[in-house]
């Protein structure tokens, strides 16, 4: 990090100089003077510099608060000499930001321009840390709290977020690093590996300050950046493959594209021919009527159980997976299971070798009637990856092809698929992004417009267009927002109206962790629209953000009450399921679920909480007062009670049954789900790569 320098104590004259500046900038009058200057925003918070009730009095303390305009907000910025000290003045030049006596700890405050030593403000140019008094101390967030009313005061210049500022008062980088490149992997064993990359640049010339290190996602570490070529070893996982790939941050925290993704597939420790043993101990009891849930008691094996392969009759109906992360599940819940049949039961294992156990005991039970989830049925299949999904209201269903960037329409009844058009303008991020949420105003009988959330070469945006049976009008295309944060993951996608008519957006960090709680930046975000992309006017900040603190949030759905709750990806931790609130902050990055500095006192806690190696989970869909959650790396659908609001404990359905599942819809009936598979090219921005479902669930005894 590079450190504001202590500099000589600035002479009374040349502040004098740069207060006659500022003069000169505001000389058209009081009414002009008001006006001069801009927002200076906290990166730490995404709130403004703002004097105390917006009061101009001698010694009134600095805070910030909401960037909306009000007195004492606009502040202009003089340096005569070019060299980056100068002063901070607000109130039309009327006032100035002033150390006092530059006391690590004491508040910043504002005073009538005077010329003192403490009046002085340097600039460093690429963080937007503010130096105070010819000192090493900075302007700071007091307890690094990003929450509104919080004090500035001096501290020592760390480069932290709580002391890096944003504004076009004064001269700042903009511009992001270029994404590494040049990845390569060498000493690939069955435990570590060696990552080699190249940094990228800016478009200054200067090397990224850090490099995070990622596979498919999740975070593995940061690491310093450098001119020269990097290397990194790290830990792998004896037969898993990882895609892999780097993105680069610079002083300020801005973040690079991600690198392309570098595919690993670790060797297994030592050739393994035995397999484990049989599972033991198999029991079989009735649940809810027809379902039928198994325990059985883990097999053994000295590269440990990958997997449990659960038959029905013979036919795999379930795969428990869990060696990554944790312990191998030994319970696996049987649904959709026909009233009055009778049915046996067997279990498998297999190794991270693929090395297959003998069977367990077989044992055999006859179900009740009366069900929860009641059926599954394959409606239609697809050959790239179905994301956005809607139940029109004449009875068809549309989805979206993520990686073709076309709208699908099927029949239910039939599973007969049409294109009805490809959206303009939509491009990949080799990663998760490209065509994403799909909806539909109750208004759409009448106007026809389907809105949609997708990816360009530059960023991610909300656009309308409308559907005139059984064609996409590409023509009637409006774009209600751009400039969406885009990367290869974290770009959100999720669209849902609410029952207040306005339009919900989930948008990731684009892997910009501080950007989720910065409220000036719309990445890490849920907002919220009218239908045709204006800002509601009782949004909590004045623009689109409804909430903050978001990683990757990945699934909306209002329940019964018209309560909006929110599905959110983890990194290594734990992903979280959110009952979201008007301007509430849930923490990331921050906390991670419980996990990190999550008391706080402004902090929303999440309503439950999932590892991540069970859950992954994406899409969320409310029926009644129930809460169905899709999950790809967990490979299962939770049912999850609503109880006032909190939630009761999740059960899990489909448990590896059709593998990952990503979206997950109410249907029109109120008696079943629309559910998509995610299983191949989810990865990547390849059209055509996929083997897909559009699954119909049946609920609360009706099969669908």
């Amino acid at each position: 990090m590079h450190l504001p320098r202590r500099s000589p104590a600035p002479t009374a004259a040349w502040l004098l100089a740069a207060l006659v500046l500022l003069t000169t900038l505001a000389a058209p009058g009081p009414a002009a003077a008001a006006e001069v200057g801009a927002p200076v925003v906290s990166r730490g918070s995404g709130r403004c510099l703002t004097p105390a009730q917006g009061s101009d009095a001698p010694t009134t303390p600095l805070v910030v608060e909401n960037c909306d305009g009000r007195a004492g907000q606009r502040w202009a910025y003089a340096d005569p000499d070019g060299d980056g000290v100068g002063v901070l003045t607000g109130f039309g030049g009327t006032r100035c930001l002033d150390g006092r006596t530059l006391q690590a700890g004491l508040r910043l405050v504002v005073e009538p321009c005077t010329g003192a030593a403490s009046q002085a403000v340097r600039v460093q140019p690429v963080t937007g840390a503010l130096a105070v008094g010819g000192t090493s101390r900075c302007a700071t967030l007091r307890g690094s709290a990003p929450a509104a009313g919080t004090p500035v005061e001096l501290q020592p210049c760390t480069g932290t977020l709580d002391r890096l500022w944003r504004s076009s008062a004064f001269p700042q980088v903009t511009e992001p690093p270029g994404a590494p490149d040049d990845l390569t992997v060498s000493e690939l064993t069955c435990r570590r590996v060696t990552l080699h990359w190249r940094d990228g640049l800016q478009s200054d010339g200067r090397t990224a300050r850090w490099a995070d290190v990622y596979h498919d996602g999740q975070l593995i570490t940061s690491v310093a950046g450098s001119p020269e070529r990097q290397s990194l070893r790290f830990d792998v996982r004896p037969g898993v493959p990882w895609g892999l790939y780097v993105n680069d941050r610079d002083e300020a925290g801005l973040v690079s594209q991600a690198s392309a993704t570098l595919a690993i597939t670790p060797p297994a420790c030592a050739p393994d021919t035995t397999p484990p043993n049989a599972p033991t101990s198999l029991t079989a009891a009735v649940v809810g009527g027809t379902a039928v849930r198994l325990r059985w008691q883990p097999s053994f094996d000295a590269s440990g159980v990958r997997y449990y392969l659960v038959q029905r009759d013979g036919v795999t109906v379930g795969r428990l997976t869990g060696v990554e992360d944790g312990p191998t599940e030994t319970t696996f819940l049987d649904s959709g299971v026909a009233a009055g049949s009778t049915h046996t039961y067997r279990v498998l294992a297999r190794d991270p070798q693929l090395n297959t156990s003998p069977a367990s005991a077989a044992v055999t039970v006859t179900v009740g009637t009366g069900c929860l989830v009641c059926s599954v049925r394959k409606v239609a299949h697809d050959d790239d990856l179905p994301w956005g999904l809607v139940a029109l209201p004449d009875g068809t269903v549309l989805h979206a092809r993520r990686d073709a960037a076309q709208l699908v329409r099927t029949d239910p009844a039939t599973g007969r698929q049409s294109v009805v058009g490809t959206l303009p303008g939509v491009q990949g991020t080799d990663g998760e992004g490209g065509l994403m949420g799909l909806a539909v105003a109750p208004t759409f009988a009448t106007d026809h417009w389907v809105y949609a959330m997708h990816s360009t070469a530059t960023d991610n945006r909300v656009v309308r267009v409308r559907l005139v049976g059984s064609t996409l009008d590409a023509a009637s295309e409006q774009v209600l927002l751009a400039g969406l944060p885009r990367n290869k993951f974290h770009d959100g996608g999720r669209l849902r109206f609410g029952p207040d008519g306005r339009l919900y957006v989930a948008v990731g960090d684009g892997q910009d962790q501080s950007s989720a709680q910065d409220l000036s930046v719309l990445g890490g975000k849920i907002l919220r629209m009218e239908p045709d992309g204006t800002v509601p006017s009782d949004n909590p900040f004045g623009n689109y953000v409804w909430s903050f603190g978001h990683r990757n949030p990945q699934g909306l759905a209002f329940d019964a009450q018209g309560r909006l709750w929110e599905q959110e990806f983890g990194n290594s931790a734990m992903d979280e399921t959110n009952l979201v609130v008007k301007g509430g902050n849930y923490g990331w990055p921050r906390c991670e679920g419980t996990v990190g500095r999550c008391s706080e006192s402004w902090l929303v806690a999440p309503k439950k909480t999932y590892a991540t190696h069970l859950g992954s989970c994406s899409g969320i869909a409310a029926v009644r007062e129930v809460l169905y959650v899709g999950c790809l790396r967990g490979q299962r659908l939770y049912r999850i009670p609503v109880e006032g609001s909190s939630l009761g404990t999740p059960t899990a359905y489909l448990a590896g049954t059709y593998g990952r599942l990503r979206t997950v819809e109410p249907d029109r009936s109120g008696h079943g789900l629309w559910v998509t598979t995610s299983t191949k090219g989810d990865k990547d921005s390849v059209s055509g790569n996929s083997d897909e479902w559009l699954l119909h669930v049946g609920l609360d005894g009706r099969p669908g």
